[in-house]
């Protein structure tokens, strides 16, 4: 299938046209995620399946200067690579936290224990606003972070397409994002 009649049928919502283009692109995003990632990392798929959705959300804006797959492999190597930034982020606050707790044993243990009672708050917030879900919703994240299921066995097991189950769980986690921010907000006027 040609990239015009492809992208005009994947703005028209054709399952069949939104099939042929995961499955087509699928295993070389993964494959580039793997390989700028590293190998064993649990978030290659993750971030393919990203790329898919930022092209689905943008597809209306592509111009065809280059292929099809050419602009989702950029899409998902920006990811990538934002991904990569975050990390390094992430491990610098770390390293800074560590720094000043190297110190004291007994601070780090401190330390340890409010961070395990912070995380068991945050994920009672989450399982409570997860709760005000409707159903649909509240399935769909069981599947994929609690059984860890790939969007491709969703799929099969709800028998709908794969975009369909992407868009939905990009919007399920959305909502849940937006609940519990907004639990969080209540909880720190309170």
């Amino acid at each position: 299938m040609e990239d015009r009649e492809l992208v005009q049928k994947l703005l028209a919502k054709d399952p069949e046209a939104e099939r042929f283009f995961f499955l087509t692109y699928r295993d070389r995003l993964c494959k580039a995620c793997h390989y700028i990632l590293g190998y064993n990392d649990p978030e290659a798929e993750d971030v393919a399946q990203e790329a898919f959705m930022a092209a689905f959300k943008k597809l209306s804006e592509f111009e065809f200067r280059s292929s099809l797959f050419h602009w989702l492999f950029r899409i998902c190597m920006n990811l990538c690579y934002d991904r990569i930034r975050k990390r390094q982020r992430q491990i610098v606050h770390l390293e800074e936290e560590l720094e000043g707790l190297a110190g004291s044993s007994s601070v780090a243990h401190e330390f340890k224990k409010e961070e395990d009672e912070e995380k068991h708050r945050l994920m009672q917030i989450v399982e409570a606003q997860r709760e005000l879900l409707g159903d649909p919703c509240r399935g769909l994240l069981r599947l994929r972070d609690e059984e860890d299921k790939s969007y491709a066995v969703i799929a099969k097991t709800l028998k709908i397409p794969i975009g369909t189950v992407m868009s939905r769980l990009s919007r399920c986690k959305e909502a849940l994002k937006q609940l519990v921010m907004g639990a969080l907000r209540e909880g720190t006027h309170a």
